[in-house]
């Protein structure tokens, strides 16, 4: 009688870590939740599970779930397969366009702006944080760029934040291979002001208090010859 029941709770065992051998190869695997197309100093654009292409800022110390591994921004490489949402604390920009472009420098603005001369005029730019060029072979930072230096970079331009909304009307664009560094398009609206590190309002400034101690002084002028 012992060793029937014994007999049966071997059996039991035995069949209870088939039946939970086969379930677990039978369970899907959970897939990437995004893929990385693009990434350049503290920008990367990610490819969502929909399709979707979303630029995220990453701030430092933040770290991406590959598998089996957790990635800091410089360590992600393009095609690399993240396991897990990414949450930065800011909602990521949607990419409605991509581009290749070959320009020469026409002007800096560190720590974040670029304006590049290309065949339909001058544009400017905005350059992620760490971002590196390369000019002739050498790596250089923004604050290292001249004017007519050759450059190469992806272009990419966004639309506002992904919304869930703008997410179902959006087309993902094609995505060329990455060639140099990665810059975000400004908008009409942004390249219109005045770019940061400049003088621009400090002149501004100085010439409206000139105006204004023109004006009090002929209004205050006395006549010539009144006591």
């Amino acid at each position: 009688m012992q060793k029937f029941s014994r007999l049966n709770v071997t059996t039991f065992l035995v069949l209870a870590t088939a039946s939970v051998c086969s379930y677990a190869a039978a369970a899907p695997t959970s897939g990437p939740t995004s893929t990385v197309v693009y990434v350049g100093g503290n920008d990367v654009v990610l490819k969502a599970a929909d399709g979707k292409l979303l630029n995220f800022t990453v701030p430092a110390g933040y770290h991406f779930s590959a598998r089996g591994k957790e990635l800091t921004v410089a360590e992600l490489k393009p095609g690399t397969a993240l396991i897990k949402p990414v949450a930065t604390g800011t909602d990521p920009k949607m990419v409605s366009g991509v581009s290749v472009i070959k320009a020469k420098v026409y002007g800096t603005a560190p720590p974040d702006g670029v304006t590049l001369s290309l065949a339909d005029g001058t544009k400017d730019f905005t350059v992620p944080a760490g971002t590196t060029f390369t000019v002739g072979g050498k790596p250089m930072s923004i604050a290292e760029l001249k004017p007519d230096m050759m450059v190469e970079a992806t272009v990419i331009t966004t639309v506002g934040e992904a919304t869930a909304d703008a997410a179902a009307d959006a087309v993902a664009p094609n995505t060329p291979p990455m060639t140099g560094a990665l810059l975000v398009a400004k908008s009409a609206a942004e390249a219109e002001l005045p770019l940061a590190g400049t003088n621009l309002p400090l002149f501004g400034m100085m010439g409206f208090v000139l105006l204004a101690l023109g004006i009090g002084l002929v209004t205050f002028k006395k006549p010539v010859g009144q006591v």
